[in-house]
Order: C-alpha cells, then structure tokens, then sequence
C-alpha cells in the first residue's frame, strides 16, 4: 500500500531580507535544531522553539506556518552544512592517487555525517516526511551527480568502459546507506579506518569489473 503524502507545507512561508529578520530566522532555525537534537521530533513544539530563541510564537509563525515547516528548514541547513563539507574536500580527493580517491571520498562523507550524527540520527529515524523535503532530495540529486561525473572521468582516465547507470546508482545508494549504518550504529568490533577501507574496496571493485578489451 503507499504511503500517503503529507498535507501541510514543509516551506517557510517567506524568507527574510533585512539583516536584523535574518538574524530573527537563523535564532528560531538554531532553537529548533538544538530542541531536535536534544528531545526529538515529538518533543519538538513551536512554543519551546520560540521560548529557547528568545522570540515571540506571532514571530516564529511569521516565517513557518507549523511544526513541520520548520523541521524541514532543519533538515536543509544540516544538509547544506554536509555538503558544505564535503566540497571542502573535493580538492584533498581529486589530488589523492587514484587507487586511494574513493578512500579518501568515503572518509570525507563518514567524517561530514559523524560530526553531525546526533541530529542526523534523530532526522533518520524520527522525522516522518523526511523524504519529502524537497532538500533532501535535491542534496541526493547532487550527490548522484557527483557520483556519475567521478564515473565519467575514471572512464576516460584508465580506458575503461563505462559502469552502467543504474550501477553507479546502487553504489552511490549503498554507500550512503552503509555510512549511515556506521555513523549511527557503530560495530565495536570495526574501526572507522577498518568500514572506509572495505567499503571503497568494495566500490572500487564493482567499478573496475568492466574493462574495455577494444581500447588499444
């Protein structure tokens, strides 16, 4: 049976201009998050939203119409703090040796998620709508991107023939999903060092599964 799709706007319904607004915004976002992290989605209301970002309910409903609104601004600024991140470290990736860029990517995502894991875990695993903020799924868009253009270049830098689409999509999906795992539920019997490893190895065995026998 599917799953029904919520009712209520997960947008703000305007976003400031001014600088004093912005700072008001950024306040209530922050409360919010804070509130997340610590006490979960249930425990989250907009009155304690309010009363923790020191402003008034008429001033947090100015700018999210309910709860639910403002989790999902949640969720988009966690998710911009990720990436953010995670571009930080394109350059460190694309000047490793090739046998170690994947390594170094992995490691790169696995340190973005463990610096946030408390309220990632609490967005993962309580937030009901989670995947229908539009900025989740614009932020696996992005990273479905990146993970076909390192394709395309690997391609061209080794001779190799392309990884199918849909492989680069499982392996993408994969990998996020088994960081996640680590960050969130991490086996005491594996080192961080010892789950990164394996898993490029892994990737970087299924993208090295096709070679091009016509290249010269």
């Amino acid at each position: 049976m599917a799953r029904k799709r919520t009712t209520f706007p997960l947008h703000p319904r305007k976003r400031p201009t001014q600088a004093r607004a912005q700072r008001t915004y950024l306040a209530i976002v922050q409360a919010g998050a804070r509130i997340l992290e610590r006490r979960g989605y249930e425990a989250l209301t907009t009155n304690h939203v309010a009363d923790l970002a020191g402003v008034g309910i008429a001033s947090l409903y100015e700018y999210f119409p309910n709860k639910q609104s403002l989790v999902a601004e949640i969720v988009r600024h966690v998710l911009e703090e990720f990436l953010a991140d995670l571009r930080a470290n394109v350059t460190l990736v694309a000047a490793s040796p090739h046998e170690d860029a994947m390594r170094a990517w992995i490691a790169a995502i696995f340190a973005a998620v463990h610096k946030r894991r408390s309220i990632v875990g609490v967005i993962f695993r309580e937030v009901p709508f989670l995947w229908e903020i539009p900025a989740v799924e614009q932020a696996r868009g992005l990273l479905l991107e990146v993970a076909f253009a390192s394709r395309d270049l690997r391609a061209r830098a080794v001779r190799t023939a392309m990884v199918p689409d849909a492989t680069v999509y499982l392996l993408a999906t994969m990998t996020g999903a088994a960081v996640l795992e680590a960050v969130l539920r991490p086996p005491p019997q594996y080192a961080p060092e010892v789950l990164i490893a394996s898993l490029a190895e892994i990737v970087n065995r299924v993208r090295g599964e096709r070679p091009d026998r016509t290249a010269s």
